[in-house]
C-alpha cells in the first residue's frame, strides 16, 4: 500500500451583495482537490490523507514517517511555515518544511503541483523560493508572479514519452489540456519530461535517496480543466506519478 499525504487545493470564496443601502456577505468552500482524490483513490493500492488549505496551518505534520509520497499543490509556504499561535510563541514550533526535506533525503517522494499559489504564484505570494520545499524539487522558483495565462490553452510537448510518469497515456491524441502554468527553471541534474514554448512543464529528479517531481501547471481547474475532463488520461497520469514517486514504477 502506497500512503500519500496531499495538502492544498482549496479556496474559500467570499461574496458581498449590495442592494442599495443594504448589504450582506456569504462564503463557500470550493474544494479543488476532489478530482485528484477520486483518481488516486480509484487504485486500491493507494491510500490518501488529505489536508485542505484552510486547516493546513493547524494540521500539516512535522512527522512524515508513515508516508511514501507527499503532494503539495496550490498552497503557499506561509501557511506551512507559520503556526496559528505565532503571536504567542517564539519559536513557533518545529520547522515543518525542514522536516519535509528530511523526509525526501531519507527516501520519500515529493510532488510540487502548480497553480496560482504554487512555486512563485500570484504576486509572488506562494513563496516556495529559498525554502526547503524548493531545495528538494527538480526546479527552482521565481520570487515574483510567475503565472503564464493562456486563453487559447495548450498541450505540452512530451519530450520523454518513455518516462514511467507519462508512459501509457495517449498524449498524442489529447485535447487542449491546460490554460496556464507557472514559469520555473529546470535544475541541470533533472529529467525534462514535458515542455511548452521552451518552458518546463513536467520535470522529474532525485534528491539524496528520494524522488521528486514538478508539474508546473495544475491538475485541477482552472488551469487543468482540460486535463480533468480527459478521462482517458487523467487517472492514469496521476496514478503513474504517485507510483513512480513511491519507487513502484
Amino acid at each position: 500500500m502506497i500512503k500519500v499525504l496531499y495538502a492544498g487545493d482549496e479556496v474559500i470564496l467570499v461574496t458581498t451583495y449590495l442592494k442599495g443601502m443594504n448589504a450582506w456577505t456569504d462564503g463557500v468552500v470550493h474544494g479543488e482537490a476532489d478530482h485528484a482524490l477520486r483518481a488516486l483513490r480509484s487504485d486500491p493500492g493507494i491510500e490518501v490523507d488529505y489536508i485542505p488549505t484552510h486547516s493546513a496551518q493547524r494540521d500539516f505534520p512535522h512527522d512524515f514517517s508513515k508516508y511514501d509520497v507527499v503532494i503539495v499543490s496550490d498552497i503557499g509556504t506561509d501557511t506551512i511555515i507559520m503556526y496559528e499561535d505565532r503571536f504567542l510563541n517564539c519559536p513557533m514550533g518545529k520547522n515543518r518544511l525542514g522536516r519535509l526535506k528530511d523526509f525526501v533525503v531519507a527516501g520519500g517522494g515529493i510532488a510540487g503541483i502548480g497553480g496560482w499559489m504554487s512555486f512563485g504564484g500570484m504576486f509572488g505570494q506562494a513563496k516556495w523560493h529559498k525554502t526547503p520545499l524548493e531545495d528538494v524539487l527538480p526546479v527552482t522558483c521565481h520570487p515574483w508572479d510567475d503565472r503564464v495565462e493562456l486563453s487559447e490553452g495548450m498541450i505540452p510537448t512530451i519530450v520523454k514519452p518513455e518516462h514511467p510518469i507519462v508512459n501509457g497515456v495517449d498524449w498524442k491524441n489529447a485535447p487542449v489540456l491546460f490554460s496556464g502554468y507557472n514559469e520555473v527553471v529546470q535544475r541541470p541534474d533533472s529529467e525534462l519530461i514535458a515542455e511548452y514554448n521552451g518552458d518546463p512543464i513536467m520535470v522529474a529528479g532525485t534528491f539524496e535517496k528520494g524522488r521528486t517531481f514538478a508539474l508546473a501547471t495544475d491538475y485541477a481547474p482552472h488551469w487543468g480543466r482540460g486535463l480533468v475532463d480527459w478521462k482517458e488520461g487523467y487517472t492514469k497520469f496521476l496514478i503513474n506519478m504517485v507510483k513512480w514517486l513511491a519507487k513502484e514504477l
